[in-house]
């Protein structure tokens, strides 16, 4: 089963269906699909069983219920998604609770390589690099969650190579979220130890190659601004241009109208799904997206899980810091992303961290 594992880290962690998929073809996209569901399955029947996470279900039951009631669009792609995330959501709590973080620092820092692989060797001329990711907000998301889980890295040879690695793939995204939490990643780790203030150092480096490189193309306003940075005049205007809030902007009459019961599955996805003002981006946020297509249930489901979560990984804070910071991230993802319910790479690790949680908590109470 040790093989089993590992296929369905690297199907999950790797976003190889939606890479097979956007840059191979629909059939191989479609049969990789299909085998990870059947992994998940085969694995859940051969290993221990664990009760799944529970807010989860019932988040992904009300969700789906409610939003159905106003969804008008084909019934076997809502069927078919509605099917997918319950089989994963039910199905992947052993795996979750079997994997360690170094299991997943490893393995996402093989997605970092792909970014930079897809930077220097198949550069493009939007000039923002995501690799097996697709999105590079996305692949944004995995070099920080990445570059956090280093610090369980006991090697400080590898520590600071995969540090360096992950930092330099991030900033090849151009993801202002990226910068702004690995700038807060760092504080944090200063404060559990001082002597992380050298971790700095592979961030600093990865910049000064970044603004040197001229071989690689990169979106020359993101580009310019970034180094702007380090002028007097700094160019805030690109840094502020197409900001999250203006895009929620757009959705928020709309989920005022109805936020009992919401529009309607995927009607906050934006084109061809979109709904509101004919917008051609979602609303990238994930409890906006779930509050606009479903209402106020599943809304405060959503919320106190990952609000719980932040809690309680605060509350361990000196026997695991490590939790509070992947907690921090997770929620921050939530707020720039609407992707949720078919994003598989996010809720394995909303279900890793909730097990690695309640382990902790578990095994405090047992040494009380």
């Amino acid at each position: 089963m040790k093989i089993l594992k590992y296929i369905l880290l690297i199907l999950i962690l790797l976003n190889i269906p939606t890479f097979s998929i956007a840059n191979i073809s629909s059939g191989l996209g479609s049969a990789t699909s299909m085998l990870l569901l059947l992994c998940v399955i085969v694995f859940y029947f051969f290993e221990e069983k664990l009760r799944p996470v529970v807010p989860l279900v019932v988040l992904g039951l009300s969700y789906y219920m409610i939003s159905s009631l106003s969804y008008t669009e084909n019934t076997s792609e809502f069927l078919k998604d509605l099917i997918r995330y319950f089989i994963f959501i039910l199905g992947i709590r052993k795996l979750a609770s079997l994997t360690s973080k170094q299991e997943v620092c490893y393995i996402l820092l093989i997605g970092a390589i792909s970014i930079i692989i897809n930077a220097l060797f198949f550069s493009n001329a939007f000039g923002r690099y995501s690799g097996f990711y697709i999105n590079p907000n996305k692949a944004g998301f995995v070099c920080i969650i990445g570059f956090a889980l280093t610090f369980s890295i006991k090697q400080k040879g590898i520590k600071l190579a995969a540090q360096f690695l992950f930092a330099i793939a991030g900033l090849m995204t151009l993801s202002r979220s990226f910068i702004l939490l690995f700038l807060l990643v760092n504080i944090i780790s200063i404060i559990i130890d001082k002597k992380n203030i050298f971790t700095l150092i592979s961030g600093v480096i990865a910049l000064v190659l970044i603004l040197s490189l001229s071989s690689i193309k990169l979106n020359t306003d993101r580009f310019n601004a970034l180094k702007s940075i380090f002028s007097d005049n700094v160019d805030t205007t690109t840094i502020t241009k197409e900001t999250r809030d203006e895009t929620w902007a757009n959705y928020m009459e709309g989920i005022i109208t109805n936020p009992v019961f919401g529009q309607g599955y995927k009607k906050l996805h934006g084109k061809p799904k979109g709904y509101y003002n004919n917008v051609d981006v979602g609303v990238h946020n994930s409890f906006l997206m779930i509050i606009g297509e479903a209402g106020i249930i599943p809304f405060i489901i959503v919320v106190v899980l990952y609000i719980s979560m932040l809690i309680r990984s605060f509350m361990i804070f000196n026997q695991e810091p490590l939790y509070l910071i992947i907690s921090i991230l997770l929620l921050s993802y939530l707020m720039v992303s609407h992707n949720y319910f078919d994003n598989f790479l996010l809720l394995f690790m909303t279900v890793w961290l909730y097990d690695k949680i309640k382990s902790q908590n578990e095994l405090l109470l047992n040494t009380v």
